[in-house]
């Protein structure tokens, strides 16, 4: 696969990610009646490391290209 793919690919994940867990963040909300409050900061940062790492390939293939 090559770099801009795998980047592709990684980016898209993260997004899909952080929809699940949002997902899972207001379930949680739901069924303890309002008292559940924050999943936590670390998982929201390790998806933001994980898609900024996908930008990252796609723009480092892009400059590569040129």
């Amino acid at each position: 696969m090559e770099m801009k793919s795998i980047g592709i690919l990684i980016s898209s994940l993260s997004v899909l990610t952080f929809c699940i867990v949002k997902a899972m963040e207001e379930a949680s909300r739901y069924i303890s009646n309002g008292t559940f409050d924050f999943m936590g900061w670390y998982i929201y940062g390790l998806i933001v490391i994980v898609f900024l790492t996908g930008v990252f390939l796609i723009i480092q293939r892009d400059e590569s290209e040129s």
